[in-house]
């Protein structure tokens, strides 16, 4: 999705800057790119579309002076995304073309550059980048759904061309989520994956695409590795830390029919990092948090972890206790009473109570407690 503040951004221009400005002028969306160079004599602005960014001189106001006005209001009633205007024959707005800005949340700005085409053609760019970006993140959205691994592998090939026996995902986010830093953290990447890739004899292909608010990055390798973590993981690692400072999630190389878990794989290790702050986080050295993500993307499992939570929450509400706080300290405790008690700062007779309150709750009164330890931590799996 391409922005009014993203086609601002553009570098084609030698400035611009709000002529009239309305709130949330930079959100709005532009979908298409439009001119307006000649006299509009015909009337014809339906040929102009709402979310259009239309660029324009309004050289004709020089002479009409009148058509200025009814020009840019034509355009604002069009709905268009905002207008640029070169200040050549016009070089203020009047109030009519203000107050109808404001009302309608349509921008207006002035920018100076000396070819046109090249502004419009640097948009159109833009746009068809975000088009073709989009097709991807259809593509990739298909590979997440639920699908068996001839599909996945397809949906691969079509993607980025790959055909190898394995292959290996990275997830990657700047440390400040705007779009130039965005785009920025993908030429990198790419770089430094083409790099990767003629080091290694046994890389098919490296690809690297946008994805939502993401970077995402694929190695294809042409034969599966010899142990369950492989030797290229901790090269890859040192290989992604040269592209600059980011946070970053590297996936285990899995067959190219589980690229889909791959995917999975690299956006879990990313949320980790991004909790805690680490530049780089593999997913083959998570351990527990493996299985608290794998738990996190089965709809069945949630549904079972919120069962047991909202049991013990609706007691709460209607007897003013705390079961859920204490079934959840006794999980992170690993059953250990003691623990839990230093944990919520309570007698540990309390917490044994307050155990034994919950299982009747949850109707497993012949659970011991180490048993009921178990089902709180699996319960509190996907905290």
């Amino acid at each position: 999705m391409i922005t009014v503040g993203d086609i601002c951004s553009l570098s084609v221009f030698d400035k611009i800057w709000p002529a009239l400005s309305c709130e949330g002028a930079s959100n709005r969306v532009v979908v298409g790119i439009g001119t307006l160079d000649h006299e509009p004599f015909t009337k014809r602005y339906d040929l102009f579309s709402a979310g259009e960014f239309v660029f324009t001189t309004l050289g004709f106001a020089e002479q009409y002076p009148e058509l200025a006005d009814e020009a840019l209001i034509a355009l604002m009633e069009r709905d268009v995304a905002a207008i640029a205007i070169k200040p050549v024959a016009l070089k203020t707005l009047s109030e009519r073309v203000a107050r109808f800005s404001q009302t309608s949340g349509v921008p207006i700005y002035f920018y100076e550059g000396r070819y046109m085409e090249r502004i419009i053609a640097g948009s159109m760019n833009m746009l068809d980048s975000d088009a073709y970006d989009s097709e991807r993140t259809h593509l990739i959205d298909g590979i997440l759904a639920p699908s068996d691994e001839q599909n996945v592998r397809e949906s691969f090939f079509e993607i980025a061309g790959v055909t190898g026996a394995t292959i290996q995902c990275v997830a990657l986010t700047p440390f400040v989520e705007d779009t130039a830093s965005l785009h920025a953290l993908l030429h990198n990447i790419q770089n430094v994956l083409d790099e990767y890739g003629k080091h290694w004899d046994d890389v098919e292909r490296t690809f690297v695409c946008l994805y939502r608010h993401m970077v995402l990055g694929f190695v294809s390798f042409k034969r599966p590795p010899l142990k369950v973590i492989a030797i290229s993981d901790a090269d890859l690692e040192k290989c992604v830390a040269t592209a600059g400072h980011f946070l970053c999630g590297i996936s285990q190389e899995v067959t190219l029919g589980e690229g889909d878990i791959a995917l999975r794989q690299a956006m879990a290790a990313l949320a980790t990092a991004k909790k805690e702050q680490t530049e780089i986080v593999r997913w083959t050295t998570l351990r527990l948090d493996t299985f608290r993500a794998a738990a996190c993307s089965d709809r069945v499992y949630m549904r079972a972890s919120h069962m047991v939570k909202s049991l013990l929450s609706d007691y709460d509400k209607e007897h003013e206790s705390e079961l859920g706080q204490t079934a959840q300290a006794f999980a992170e405790a690993l059953g250990e009473v003691k623990q839990t008690a230093e944990l919520l700062f309570q007698h540990p007779n309390t917490v044994r109570y307050r155990l034994k309150k919950i299982k009747e709750v949850l109707e497993v009164e012949h659970f011991s407690d180490r048993e009921l330890a178990v089902l709180l931590m699996l319960t509190y799996l996907t905290e």
